[in-house]
């Protein structure tokens, strides 16, 4: 008998591949907006700091802040897009074909009850 290597399945495709590129992608999509949402929030804070440092009033924030905040939200939601999960059928027809009209049907439309008293 002679013995082969043995050779492992070939299961680490280019489609593989390209699905765990852009699973990394769109995770790093995520981690992007969370810095870029975290640092908007220090921005915030800096800034409102510095208003009352020169005693003027909060009226809104600067607009880089505003900004910030905008690409947080499109960077964070692109990434849940991409990580989401692929839909799978609802296979109704093999369970359906067993069934028979009359079991499909659940009763009555209206059932009445003569349970109270006329006065």
């Amino acid at each position: 008998k002679t013995s082969r290597p043995y050779k492992a399945p070939a299961t680490f495709t280019v489609a593989t591949m390209k699905i765990a590129q852009s699973s990394l992608g769109c995770k790093m999509g995520i981690f992007a907006s969370l810095v870029t949402l975290v640092h908007a929030t220090i921005c915030a804070i800096q800034h409102r700091e510095y208003l009352k440092a020169v005693q003027q009033p909060f009226t809104f924030p600067p607009i880089e802040i505003a900004f910030q905040c905008v690409v947080a939200l499109l960077l964070g939601t692109w990434g849940v897009m991409g990580l989401k999960g692929h839909f799978v059928p609802i296979r109704t027809t093999v369970h359906l074909a067993r069934q028979t009209v009359d079991s499909l049907d659940a009763g009555p439309d209206f059932l009445h009850f003569n349970t109270r008293e006329i006065r």
